[in-house]
């Protein structure tokens, strides 16, 4: 009885670029789509202080408006929460 001993070649760089790949998928993107949020929530955040800014400039002369530019920025700053 015999055995044979080959050796097997493996193509590293398809090895290595389908883990890549993978591993791109797994951890590239969410990192990606956290710092796209963050950005989102940051410039919702600049626009609904502008909007109360706007808000405080009109209070005495139009208390109705002012709350319901209060109301709008409270939503947008909110929005997909």
């Amino acid at each position: 009885m015999s055995a044979a001993i080959t050796s097997g070649t493996y193509r590293e760089p398809a090895v290595s670029g389908a883990l890549r790949q993978m591993m791109s998928s797994l951890f590239g993107r969410p990192a990606s789509r956290l710092s796209q949020r963050a950005a989102l929530i940051r410039r919702r955040a600049q626009e609904a202080n502008e909007v109360r800014a706007l808000a405080r400039s009109v209070e005495l002369d139009s208390p109705g408006f002012a709350s319901d530019l209060y109301a709008a920025a409270a939503r947008h700053e909110g929005l997909d929460d």
